[in-house]
């Protein structure tokens, strides 16, 4: 079976081919002359600088013979030889004309260099979607308008107007910003710093950033991608691009925005960039330097297997210099004293608690590696920050040599730090030159340690997978989805009272007792004394929303009045309420009243948690001190939905209740338990109704019995998915097959790598050749990691496992150009002929139905019969091509 690559796979299919614009055969450059100061001058000239081994033709309506010695046309059909990629140096007016005489002579790569789009808003919005229009219509791929271009110096390529050409390296950079670029090559140019690839996508009115790094991310020659990103369009779709290199590469991010907007009931900006880029498995930094000082550390590092720092000196104040900055970024020592019974020649052990752990001032080179021998044996520790202060007795070069070898050979993370001057020169070069980590001060060298942690803990959220369907019960999805209806056939975009607390019993969660009804007499009277004291609330349109306070949400009007003794001061709150409802919202129309018990004990914790939207990321899952005297927002902590428990309980730990709580729990399991599965329930909530656009909750913890949600607010939008994808649990199963045997098929998982590596060595090369159309033995693993983690949404892949091994894998991409879906299967030789194959194909069929798929389609070689006898099995019908290829298809009903 082969496997088609759409130009425009839109999450269906595969990746799209970009060879062309960084591996060109031939360019041709429309608008190139030798006027000086031209856009088509600089290219053509910028090409002839590098070099550029291949064929360039200039493109010129003045009929130039030649522009800089290479042939030029007035017309690309005038080109004698085929052209694999455009580059357009040409007035805005004349875009769309010529993308399609260039479609029309074969021309499928091209790259917009043309300014000035963007200068008027709306002419450069409008014309940037008749190009993305065009594009699809002409099955071509755009990079730019206002881009920068593309420079590939291993090929010699710089098909750009970059004053300045870029050195050989191996990390990538994409941007948005050919401002930004050009700036940045020329100050990495200035430091010796190279790229294998260098490029900005300008306004992406075709290909954006995630094409992009898509590409980068399978190029052997990358080993670390550098992005700017200004807006983004498509979270989930980056998203997925991003995780799938960071699982083999350095990936580091910038961020900017001309305008920053703020999701409601946030004050911080910052916190949600952080999650995105930490669930990706990206480094996010702040600046240019941060940019490349990230990657010298991340490329010069080893893993971090624990986020804390044992410091390592020959001197107290050094050593507590390192440790104070430590302390300052919040990070953690590691727990040197457990060690205590080996280090007995340590100094100062009383005042430190033996971190910092201090040698002697004449410690020498075989001490260091003595007390470093020390410290590896121990798995809690997890970085080591060694510290030399040169004197009399103790000499810079010969403590290096000490730790250079053993450094080198060493799994952990070892950072040096050799102070001073002119003693030290040596000793810092032969790290320098050995390519270890090496600062030159002790603030440096922990800032590198946090740069590393941060990058860890990036790395550690990626390898989380939620999973959907992962409460212990199924909530009522389709009562949920009423409630929607409902509030949209009455034109409504608030959830009313009842509608919003019922909305949370659907998924779990207990609510406290309440009665309300828009008569307040009628309410008045249902109440028993169980009810008193109570809270009676004012419900008016403007409180139904989430979020509906300023920066200050203790100052907010609750519409509330607490601890009412019996009916009469109700009555007498009523007239209250009432009263202050109209001096502060006079237009807010009242929809009832609530009562409710009080649930106030000394013991009782109240926090907020719910969820908002970002513009660019989405959804949000919130948590953080509640109560009506707590500063919600400067403690709210955020996380991308969906969410496992150690991805809620991370958040929860990150919050300043958390603090609280573990201080007042006795029983801090089990009220943590509570709290991580309430914010799964709410992660749930939003992936299963995608027009939920705002919640707001106040719970009561109570010690020994649980959550009670006192008070809640709820809004909806138009619909907007999650930028990250759960995994989904619902399509696993156990199959009963023939010969009484039992497998369990899934959805693939990013750790079944060795699995599927082992499960494809069991197979010879015929086998392998009918399956991927071609002679293959050997499997490397950023293959197999590209064929593991995968998205759950442009690609599915279910696998069936006998005793932990894998036995079968069905592979499916879905082309939503086509609404097709092309699928692969191989079963192992042990369990072929037990129904394995057919049992998989039904499931494929019951998948597509699930997304609206109309066709289900494959290529199969003539000669691989047992996938010609299961299409005819399911009805496929068979045609064969001009290349002796069989296509399988079949039409579903829906």
């Amino acid at each position: 079976m082969s496997r088609v690559s759409p130009l425009h796979p839109d999450f269906g299919g595969t990746m799209p081919d970009l060879s062309s614009f960084f591996q060109p055969k031939s360019i041709a450059v429309l608008g190139a002359s030798e006027r000086p100061g031209s856009m088509g001058s600089v290219v053509t000239q910028n090409l002839k600088q590098a070099g550029f081994p291949n064929p360039i033709y200039a493109i010129n309506l003045k009929g130039y013979k030649s522009v800089y010695g290479y042939p030029c046309y007035r017309y690309v059909r005038q080109v004698p030889d085929t052209i694999d990629l455009a580059v357009i140096c040409l007035p805005p007016e004349t875009l769309l004309r010529v993308l399609r005489q260039l479609a029309r002579h074969g021309i499928r790569a091209v790259i917009i260099l043309t300014g000035g789009l963007s200068r008027r808003l709306s002419l450069g919005q409008r014309r940037n979607d008749q190009i993305e229009r065009l594009a699809r219509e002409l099955n071509i791929r755009i990079l730019g308008p206002n881009c920068l271009g593309v420079l590939v110096p291993d090929e010699h390529l710089n098909a750009s107007f970059t004053h300045i050409d870029a050195l050989p390296g191996r990390s990538a950079y994409v941007g948005h910003s050919a401002a930004l670029g050009s700036a940045l090559l020329d100050w990495a140019g200035a430091r010796g710093i190279g790229f294998s690839h260098f490029l900005t996508t300008g306004a992406s009115a075709d290909l954006r950033i995630s094409d992009v790094i898509d590409y980068l991310s399978t190029d052997r020659r990358v080993r670390a991608i550098l992005v700017h990103l200004e807006q983004i369009r498509d979270a989930n779709r980056l998203l997925i691009a991003l995780r799938a290199a960071a699982r083999s590469k350095k990936v580091l991010a910038i961020r900017t925005q001309a305008q920053e907007s703020l999701p409601p009931g946030l004050t911080d900006r910052r916190a949600v960039d952080d999650e995105y880029f930490n669930r990706a498995g990206v480094l996010q930094v702040d600046s240019v330097d941060g940019l490349f000082s990230g990657l010298e550390i991340l490329s010069r590092s080893r893993p971090l297997h624990r986020a804390n720092l044992a410091i390592v000196s020959n001197g107290l104040g050094t050593a507590m210099l390192a440790r104070r900055q430590l302390d300052e970024l919040g990070g953690e020592g590691a727990p040197i004293e457990r060690l205590k019974d080996q280090l007995e020649d340590l100094w100062y052990s009383d005042e430190t608690g033996y971190n910092p752990a201090v040698l002697p001032p004449e410690a020498n080179g075989e001490d260091y590696v003595r007390l470093l021998r020390i410290l590896e044996k121990d798995p809690a520790i997890g970085g080591i920050l060694v510290i030399h202060s040169p004197n009399q007795r103790s000499d810079s070069s010969e403590v290096a040599t000490h730790l250079l070898p053993y450094i080198r050979r060493s799994r952990r993370m070892i950072l040096t730090c050799f102070l001073g001057g002119v003693s030290i020169v040596e000793a810092r070069k032969t790290f320098d030159d050995a390519g270890l980590l090496n600062f030159d001060s002790p603030n440096d060298a922990v800032e590198a340690y946090f740069t590393l942690a941060r990058h860890q803990v990036a790395q550690d959220r990626l390898r989380e997978t939620p999973t959907s369907m992962a409460l212990g019960f199924k909530p009522d999805r389709d009562q949920g989805e009423q409630l929607f209806r409902q509030a949209r056939e009455q034109r409504r975009t608030y959830f009313t009272w009842a509608e919003a607390r019922m909305l949370m019993r659907l998924y779990g969660f207990n609510l406290v007792d309440s009665t309300f009804g828009v008569d307040f007499d009628r309410v008045v009277e249902r109440l028993t004394p169980r009810y008193f004291p109570a809270s009676l609330r004012l419900v008016h349109e403007d409180y139904c929303f989430p979020f509906a306070y300023n920066e200050n949400p203790s100052e907010r009007w609750r519409g509330v009045r607490i601890e009412l003794a019996d009916p009469e001061a109700l009555h007498t709150a009523r007239r209250e309420l009432e009263e202050e409802k109209a001096e502060r919202f006079p237009d807010s129309r009242i929809l009832g009243w609530g009562v409710q018990p009080m649930r106030r004990k000394i013991d009782n914790l109240q926090f907020s948690m719910g969820m908002t939207r970002d513009e660019d990321y989405g959804p949000l899952i919130i948590f953080g001190e509640g109560g009506s005297r707590a500063d919600m927002l400067a403690d709210r902590q955020v996380a991308l939905p969906p969410l496992n428990s150690t991805l809620a309980s991370q958040m929860i730990m990150r919050s300043h209740s958390y603090e609280v709580l573990a201080e007042r729990s006795d029983d801090l399991a089990t009220d943590m338990a509570h709290l991580v599965r309430a914010l799964k329930a709410l992660a749930q909530m939003v992936t299963d109704l995608p027009e939920l656009a705002g919640l707001e909750a106040n719970v009561l913890l109570q010690p020994g019995e649980g959550l009670l949600v006192l008070g809640v607010a709820a809004c909806l939008g138009e619909p907007q998915r999650p930028a990250l994808n759960p995994y989904p649990s619902e399509w696993v199963e156990t199959a009963q097959l023939r010969g009484e045997r039992t497998v369990l098929i899934r959805p693939i998982r990013g750790e079944d790598e060795p699995a599927l590596k082992a499960f494809y060595s069991g197979f010879d090369a015929e086998s392998l050749r009918l399956r991927f159309f071609g002679s293959r033995l050997h499997f490397e693993h950023r293959e197999l990691a590209t064929l593991c983690q995968i998205d759950y949404r442009r690609e599915m892949v279910f696998v069936a496992l006998a005793d932990h091994t894998i036995v079968a894998e069905m592979r499916l991409w879905t082309d939503v150009n086509t609404n097709t879906m092309e699928f692969a299967i191989m079963v192992a030789s042990s369990h072929q002929g037990t129904g394995l194959s057919t049992h998989l194909m039904h499931k494929t069929i019951d998948y597509a139905r699930s997304q609206g798929v109309d066709r289900i389609i494959a290529d199969v070689l003539p000669e691989n019969y047992p996938m010609l006898a299961l299409g005819r099995y399911f009805d496929f019908s068979a045609e064969h091509d001009e290349e002796g290829v069989v296509h399988l298809s079949l039409p579903l009903d829906h």
